[in-house]
C-alpha cells in the first residue's frame, strides 16, 4: 500500500492562531485555497485508487480542490483531535497560562488534558486512527490511498503506524504531503518515504 497523508489547507483558525480541533469547523482561508489549488496541479489523480477525508469543512474543501471532482469518502476517525475546552482559544493565551502543557517547540504536550476539560488524549486519537488503518488494510491492501485530514491526526497516524512516541513526530505544514509505503506481503511493514513535502514524492 502507498499511503499519502495530506494536511488540509490554511484555515481561518490557522490564520487567527486559535486552537481548531474536532469541534472547530471553520473554512479554509483565501490563502489556504490558493496554496491548495497550486498543490493540486502536481497531483496525478489517475495514480490514486482511493481517497478518504475527514468530515470537517477544512478537510472537505481541501479534498474537493485536490480531487478536482473525483469521488472521495469521509470517515469520522480521521477528524482532528478534540481539544475540549481549549477549542477556539487563542494559542498564545494558552501557552502563557499553561506553560507546562507545551514542549520545547511550543507544541501541545501529552499532559494537556489535565487542563483541557473534555479533551481527547493523544492515545485516544492514535487508537481511532489505528482502527481506521486496520479496516483500510483489509479493503485496500495493495492500493494507493490518499487521506486528507489534520495536523494532529497525521502525527497520530505516523506514531501509530511506526510505533513512535507521539512527541517525536512534528506537525506537518498546511497543504503538505507525507508518504508512507506499507508492505502488504510482510505484515504491512512501514517505510517513511517523505514528510512534509509541498508536492508528493511519487508525482514529482
Amino acid at each position: 500500500m502507498k499511503l499519502i497523508l495530506v494536511r488540509h489547507g490554511l484555515s481561518q483558525a490557522n490564520v487567527a492562531r486559535t486552537v481548531s480541533g474536532a469541534k472547530s469547523n471553520l473554512e479554509l482561508s483565501q490563502k489556504g485555497i490558493k496554496i491548495t489549488t497550486k498543490a493540486s496541479e502536481s497531483l496525478k489523480l489517475e495514480q490514486i485508487d482511493l481517497i478518504y477525508a475527514s468530515p470537517l469543512i477544512r478537510a472537505q474543501q481541501t479534498a474537493e480542490i485536490l480531487t478536482q471532482g473525483k469521488d472521495f469518502l469521509t470517515d469520522d476517525r480521521l477528524m482532528e483531535m478534540n481539544f475540549g475546552s481549549w477549542e477556539g482559544a487563542d494559542e498564545n493565551y494558552l501557552r502563557t497560562t499553561y506553560p507546562d502543557d507545551f514542549d520545547f517547540e511550543l507544541m501541545i504536550g501529552t499532559n494537556y488534558i489535565k487542563d483541557a476539560t473534555g479533551a481527547e488524549s493523544y492515545q485516544d486519537v492514535i487508537d481511532r486512527c489505528m482502527n481506521f488503518m486496520d479496516d483500510l488494510k483489509k479493503q485496500a491492501g495493495d492500493k494507493t490511498v490518499m487521506l486528507v485530514c489534520h495536523g494532529f491526526t497525521i502525527r497520530c497516524l505516523i506514531a501509530g503506524i511506526f510505533g513512535l512516541d507521539i512527541l517525536s513526530v512534528g506537525v506537518p505544514r498546511n497543504s503538505s504531503f507525507t508518504e508512507i509505503a506499507l508492505d502488504e506481503n510482510n505484515n504491512f511493514m512501514p517505510r517513511l518515504k517523505s514528510f512534509n513535502r509541498p508536492v508528493p514524492e511519487y508525482f514529482a
